[in-house]
């Protein structure tokens, strides 16, 4: 697992699976709430740990967008869709999109990774 983690940790490395980016946003929100919860609980309210709060969620946002953006593409639809995450009725729009079968058109992209091609 470890050789796993040092190869994929570049955020836009494209390819990587969807397994390893779910264990990514599980092992971001458990280190979120741990932080919060013993810098609540603890009453530890200072400039440090609002800052290693605010770069988890940081990290958290870069590589759910690369990520949707890589599906998107997988898809054959536009990246900056994600740019949308940044207004309110955009995340519906976002996942709808998401959920939707891929068109079987050409795909600017690259070829379908559930394809034979890329096996």
């Amino acid at each position: 697992m470890a050789s796993r983690l040092r190869t994929n940790v570049k955020i836009f490395r494209s390819g990587g699976s969807g397994r390893f980016f779910y264990f990514l946003v599980v092992h971001y929100s458990v280190v979120y709430l741990v932080t919060w919860v013993v810098t609540d609980r603890l009453g530890v309210k200072n400039q440090s740990s609002e800052i290693l709060i605010f770069i988890i969620g940081l990290i958290s946002l870069v590589s759910t967008l690369s990520y949707n953006v890589r599906r998107l593409h997988d898809s054959n639809r536009s990246g900056i869709l994600c740019a949308g995450y940044f207004l309110f009725v955009a995340p519906v729009v976002i996942l709808v999109s998401l959920l939707l079968p891929p068109r079987n058109a050409g795909n600017r992209h690259g070829p379908d990774p559930r394809s034979d091609q890329c096996i």
